[in-house]
């Protein structure tokens, strides 16, 4: 009996992912367990998160994935009455520190004036003396450049 790759594919993933009928129950399934998803007044929120972890993965495994819009409205409105306050009143503590230290580390902006200034004749007088200095700087550095390119050539 010879078997082919693409029968023992096909019979891999009936097996494991089951046919498509298979899947379709099993997603059908999902969507009753989410649809009637509660929290009761004994479970603590490990217990609760647990459950409702359990069942948006095996969503995502079957490949209908849950996006977190979703998942968070649900986990809002299957929270017990007690966890309601508690989760509000913490939600907005959090809230309230994260604004704190957004605002410690946000950088103070700093008011600056300008004023409108005129150049005055102590002004041009400056920017011209400044000229002259800049263009003797500028023949100093020159003549130190052709010296030492001079005496470099009498060294070869």
């Amino acid at each position: 009996m010879q078997i082919h790759l693409r029968d023992l594919d096909t019979h891999l993933v009936v097996t494991l992912e089951g046919t498509s009928q298979v899947k379709r129950e099993k997603i059908d399934l999902l969507h009753f367990q989410y649809e009637i998803f509660t929290m009761h007044d004994n479970d603590s929120i490990d217990d609760m998160v647990t459950k409702f972890t359990k069942i948006t993965d095996d969503f995502a495994s079957l490949g209908d994935a849950i996006n977190n819009d979703q998942k968070v409205r649900k986990v809002i409105c299957v929270l017990s009455p007690s966890w309601e306050v508690k989760a509000l009143i913490g939600s907005l503590k959090t809230h309230e520190m994260e604004m704190k230290v957004r605002k410690k580390m946000a950088p103070q902006k700093k008011k600056m004036i300008a004023f409108k200034s005129t150049p005055t004749i102590s002004d041009i007088d400056n920017e011209e003396e400044d000229d002259e200095e800049l263009s003797l700087l500028a023949k100093n550095v020159r003549r130190m450049y052709n010296k030492a390119k001079f005496n470099n050539r009498r060294r070869w």
